[in-house]
Formats: C-alpha cells, sequence, structure tokens
C-alpha cells in the first residue's frame, strides 16, 4: 500500500511519519513515534500512531478536516490496546452514501494522545490527499488550479483539462464577483471504466442512456473527468465553474438551484455545440417546459433532464444579455444574506422565480404562466405535474424566437427517486448510433420539424 501525503503549499508528496522533535506534551512524557495516513482506496483513508508514555495511554484521536470546507474539525477515535507503548488505527470510510470521498480530497488531521495522568499530546497538523491507488500519479499546475493524470504520453491532454478549467476561471470570476483563494483540483482519468470505480455507488451504473463524463465535489474542491472524452473542453469548463459557484453562494449553495447553478455552468462552457438550444426547440414544441420553481433538482427521463438543461442555459443568458453580468454578482451576494432564492431575485431584480420565468417565455415566444397559487390549485399533484405551455408556436415559430444561448452541455444524472447527483451526465448514443427516443422520434414526423436541425444529443454532459 502506498502512503502518500502532500504538503499543502507546494502540492508534493512527503513523508507522513511524525517527527518526535516537532511535538510537545501538555505535560507528562507522551511521545508519538510515528504516525500518519494512507489511502485505501476505494475503502478509504487509514490513519495510524504509534506513540508512548511512562503512563497507560488511555486515548488517541485524529482529528481531520476537508481543506477548503467551512465547518469545525471531526474526529475518530483510534483502536488499540491500552498499554505504555501503543500503536492504534482507525479507518475513514469512503465508500457509499454520505460517508463517500472523492479522490483528491485534501484534509489536514493531527492527532490527540492522553494517558490516565491527565497529560495530553497534541501533533502538528499534517496535510494528505486521497488518491486513487490505481495508479501512479503526475500533476500540471496554473495558480490555484492542478490536475492530476497517469500514464505516459498523457500530459498534454492534463494541459487541454487545465487550459479549459483556466478559461472558465477567467469567464466566471468576475461574473461570480470572487476572488478564490483555495486549491482547486482536477483528477483526469484515462477512460470511463477507470472514472467510473472512483464515483459515488449510483453514479456508476449507466442509467437509461445516461453517462457520467465528469462530476464536481464542491465541498471538497474536486473535480472528476473523463479526460479523453471528445468533449472533454466542454466537460471541464462546465463542472469546473459548479465549484466556482459554490465558492460564490458560501452557505447558501443548498438554495442555489438546479437552473441557475446549470445554467452558471453553461454560460462557462468553453466548447459550445446546439445539443441544448436544439432541445429547448424540442422541449417547447412538446410542451414539455416546466416552470422554473419545479427545477430545484433536474429529474425524470433523460429527454426531460436534457430539456431542463436547455432551459436552464437559456434562461441564464436572458438574465446576462437583458440584466448584465453584474446582476449575476449582486444575486450571489443576496443569496448569501437571505438564503432564499426567491428573496435574492427580488432584491436584484424585482421579480422572483415567477416573474423570471413570464419574462423568459415572453422572450422565448411562450405567453406566461398562471401563478403558482394558481398551477396548485389546477393539479392534484404539483410535484409531478408538467404544466403545459399556454400557448404551442409552429416549429417555423419556435426557430425564429429561441434566443441563441450561450456556451453547451451537461446534463444531471437523478438517482431513482429522481433527485440529481453531485454530478452531471450525457445521453449517450445506442449500439445502433441513434439519440435518445423522443428526441429521435421527433426527427420522423416530417419536412416541417427537420427545420429543427437536430444533429444528435451526443455524449456531451457535464454537472
Amino acid at each position: 500500500m502506498r502512503l502518500i501525503v502532500f504538503l499543502l503549499a507546494l502540492g508534493i508528496a512527503s513523508a507522513t511519519l511524525i517527527s518526535t522533535a516537532t511535538v510537545q506534551a501538555d505535560g507528562g512524557d507522551i511521545e508519538v513515534l510515528a504516525g500518519g495516513a494512507e489511502s485505501q482506496f476505494p475503502d478509504g483513508i487509514r490513519f495510524f500512531v504509534t506513540a508512548r508514555s511512562s503512563e497507560d495511554i488511555e486515548e488517541i484521536r485524529v482529528f481531520f478536516t476537508v481543506v477548503g470546507r467551512s465547518g469545525p474539525s471531526a474526529y475518530r477515535i483510534l483502536e488499540f490496546e491500552p498499554g505504555k507503548q501503543v500503536t492504534g488505527e482507525s479507518l475513514l470510510r469512503s465508500a457509499g452514501g454520505a460517508s463517500y470521498i472523492p479522490p483528491g480530497t485534501q484534509l489536514e488531521f493531527s492527532f490527540e494522545v492522553r494517558d490516565t495522568s491527565g497529560a495530553v499530546l497534541r501533533t502538528p497538523d499534517q496535510g494528505f490527499i486521497y488518491d486513487d491507488i490505481r495508479f501512479e500519479w503526475r500533476t500540471v499546475s496554473s495558480g490555484l488550479i492542478t490536475v492530476y493524470y497517469y500514464g505516459e504520453y498523457v500530459e498534454n491532454r492534463a494541459r487541454t483539462v487545465l487550459e479549459a478549467a483556466e478559461e472558465a476561471f477567467d469567464i466566471m470570476v468576475p461574473v461570480l464577483g470572487i476572488e478564490p483563494t483555495e486549491p482547486l483540483r482536477i483528477v483526469s482519468y484515462n477512460n470511463y471504466r477507470h472514472m467510473a470505480a472512483a464515483l459515488p455507488f449510483r453514479a456508476q451504473a449507466v442509467r437509461e442512456g445516461l453517462q457520467t463524463q465528469g462530476m464536481a465535489f464542491t465541498s471538497e474542491r474536486v473535480l472528476l473527468v473523463h479526460g479523453f472524452d471528445p468533449t472533454i473542453k466542454g466537460t471541464t469548463s462546465h463542472e469546473f465553474v459548479h465549484l466556482l459557484v459554490a465558492e460564490a453562494a458560501g452557505p447558501g449553495y443548498s438554495q442555489v438551484p438546479a437552473w441557475l447553478n446549470e445554467g452558471l455552468a453553461e454560460y462557462g462552457n468553453i466548447d459550445s455545440t446546439d445539443d441544448y438550444a436544439s432541445a429547448l426547440r424540442y422541449g417547447i414544441y412538446t410542451r414539455r417546459i416546466k416552470p422554473l420553481w419545479f427545477l430545484r433538482t433536474f429529474g425524470g427521463t433523460p429527454d426531460d433532464i436534457i430539456i431542463a438543461y436547455g432551459q436552464a442555459r437559456s434562461v441564464v443568458q436572458y438574465m446576462i444579455s437583458r440584466y448584465g453580468e453584474g446582476s449575476i454578482t449582486e444575486l450571489f451576494v443576496s443569496l448569501r444574506d437571505t438564503r432564499d432564492i426567491d428573496q435574492a431575485l427580488l432584491q436584484v431584480y424585482g421579480f422572483d422565480q415567477h416573474g423570471l420565468d413570464s419574462q423568459w417565455r415572453m422572450a422565448v415566444g411562450l405567453e406566461p404562466l398562471p401563478s403558482p397559487e394558481e398551477l396548485r390549485s389546477q393539479s392534484e399533484d404539483n410535484q409531478t405535474a408538467v404544466p403545459e405551455s399556454a400557448a404551442t408556436p409552429e416549429p417555423a415559430a419556435v426557430l425564429e424566437s429561441t434566443p441563441t444561448p450561450a456556451p453547451t452541455p451537461a446534463a444531471s444524472l437523478d438517482d431513482e427517486k429522481g433527485q440529481s447527483t453531485a454530478g452531471c451526465s450525457a445521453p449517450i448514443r445506442g449500439q445502433n448510433g441513434t439519440a435518445p427516443t423522443g428526441l429521435a422520434s421527433l426527427l420522423l414526423l416530417g419536412a416541417p420539424l427537420a427545420l429543427l436541425s437536430f444533429r444528435g444529443l451526443r455524449r456531451r454532459g457535464r454537472r
């Protein structure tokens, strides 16, 4: 098992063993002879320590925090047989559910040793990066951004990933009004099979034609990507924006709805295509455009998800084109204070999600929806209903009224209950090369719909 620790300032490997010359007890004569952490991917992080004292050692704790994550540190109690010289260890599990830790996560940790005399020793903080031990990792860096990659002759691809993240950084930092100071890490895998084993369990399977090409973990400031996917520039830039949005929102991040989060990620996408514009046109024609306040998360069929991404991208582009990029900065300042998207919108723009939805619908040639209260009274189940647009334009009118959205790709991988995960996915072609069912069927309806110029929703996808 390889033992890897990265110095926080330098980002290079270092020994994890604690030098006895660098620790001092608060009374007593406790000594830490050795200690550290090692990756046991995919199971978790093993903390271990050997200590001695003239009195029996009765408890050892390891305190740890995720670098960049707000909140107090956590701790675990190490298991050992009490005595004057002991060796203890504890496994911080990283597999499954809430315990999942993505590769690339940076921790700070220290040990606290207590003996029966009441003496307590606390070791200095150490830095550690939880890595995928299947591969020998190399890095390329620029400023706060580091890309981890493996294999010979792969550096150029890693630099492509790095450059895409840098471009997204340059685009979105002024839009969001932030000044990041903590490291941002991207772990690039050479193929989907390698990356799938590092994803949370529910994102590992291809579900209903969706496949994850990148996944952002905002609390850990880590991004996992399939570095050799043809859409890597778009995937990287889209997912990277999620890390920046989380920083801009701060404690209000949980209140950022998917339509805003994904719309901004598409605004920062440097590799744009017409896929989402086609999906939006399809959604308008088939009356599948949901109210914004229904899009706190993206769920449903693959077609529903792709349509939601097209709508989110168009709405954010509308907000910026009409009110300017500075309004987004103000929106996030307000969101950090109010932690309520409707209140934040009211403070900055003078309207809530219903008002924004109405303005956007009129901009794309649709009639506004009734108020949320009226819609609720018309629906027996407002959680599953998909309200129809008040007007369904003819295909040609859709082409004329739909704005040209900014940057492109992405689609959330939802779990079995329709809740989105931390990452984005893409519709993938079947064995016969066909596109997703609903959108592909639309092409068969006749010459008028051919005007939609559907090019097929390819592998594109991000968070």
